[in-house]
């Protein structure tokens, strides 16, 4: 049962977001202004508050190695492999091994196993991926979409033009600095959780209503992006049992919230921003068809660790 209240209100937010989109109660230009809000307001508030009151240690240091070794191998691994695939879908491949859909999936899903006590834990997983994803890894998929070369001077103004990076960074450096601890003191501290709790009460709802509507199967793409899955599920699954391993001979290495968090993320879908930064529509539908088929995956491995974790 407690499995069951964990994953219910996930399927329903989901299936309702399918119905919007069936019945148009919601136009894709709707769809796409509720994303803008979330990712303008809400969800850079949420990496802000989570980032900037977590606790930073060794175990912290240790997760953030963690994590960009494992976004940078996955991605050298698909430059490796893109050969499974044909063409023109070869050079978008890589892209899809490596980054996380932390905000729009792996949040709402750990606040639900985990509760928003908590949330600090999935936020330190999400600060390297996000730091790669905005300041590296979608730069040089819109360079290589558009066929141009390396351009440092680009990806800095891509990653600086997010709200969600800009609050990462400064939930970084008021957490590193313990800034963020003097003023929740203050009355004015009391103040911004007020202001805080009342933006992102509803940010879970909200993306799984967006990640539900933009969930389609392209039958003529099914093929090809088995083939994607199948290899994203090997390179992940190969990061993961490293993960494990190291929690199995250091098993105090790491908080039970901390590992929970780290397992959901290695299950968790590629970033639903990345069709966003490609223009050839053969490409997109190949990335939200291969994206809509993992959410499959996503939903099940997240319904499993709910089942162990409720025991």
């Amino acid at each position: 049962m407690q499995t069951l209240q964990i994953v219910l209100p996930v399927l329903i937010m989901l299936f309702i977001g399918m119905i919007c989109n069936k019945t148009k109660m919601i136009s894709d230009t709707g769809i796409e202004n509720i994303k803008k809000f979330i990712t303008t307001f809400p969800l850079p508030l949420t990496i802000f508050h989570a980032v900037s009151t977590a606790y930073y240690d060794k175990e912290v240091v240790i997760v953030f190695g963690i994590m960009l070794a494992s976004v940078v191998v996955a991605l050298s691994l698909g430059f490796v492999c893109k050969g499974i695939v044909k063409e023109p879908y070869r050079k978008y491949f890589p892209y899809i091994m490596t980054i996380y859909e932390g905000g729009m999936m792996a949040f709402p899903l750990y606040q639900s196993l985990m509760g928003v006590e908590n949330m600090s834990n999935i936020a330190i997983i999400d600060v390297p991926c996000g730091i790669f994803a905005f300041g590296v890894y979608f730069g040089l998929v819109k360079m290589t979409d558009q066929g141009t070369k390396f351009n440092i001077k680009e990806l800095i103004k891509n990653a600086f033009s997010s709200p969600c990076f800009v609050a990462l960074l400064l939930g970084l450096f008021m957490g590193t600095t313990g800034l963020m601890n003097d003023f929740l003191a203050l009355n004015a501290g009391d103040l911004y959780l007020s202001i805080k709790n009342m933006l992102t009460a509803p940010l879970s709802a909200m993306i799984l209503l967006c990640v539900g509507y933009e969930f389609s199967l392209d039958k003529n793409l099914v093929g090809v992006c088995l083939k994607t899955v199948f290899a994203r599920v090997i390179i992940q699954g190969a990061l993961l049992l490293v993960i494990l391993y190291m929690f199995a001979t250091k098993p105090d290495m790491f908080a039970e919230e901390m590992k929970i968090g780290l397992v959901l993320y290695f299950i968790t879908l590629p970033s639903l921003c990345l069709s966003s930064f490609v223009k050839n529509q053969k490409a997109s539908k190949y990335i939200s068809t291969t994206s809509s088929i993992y959410l499959i995956i996503t939903l099940v491995g997240y319904a499993v660790l709910a089942w162990i974790i409720g025991g």
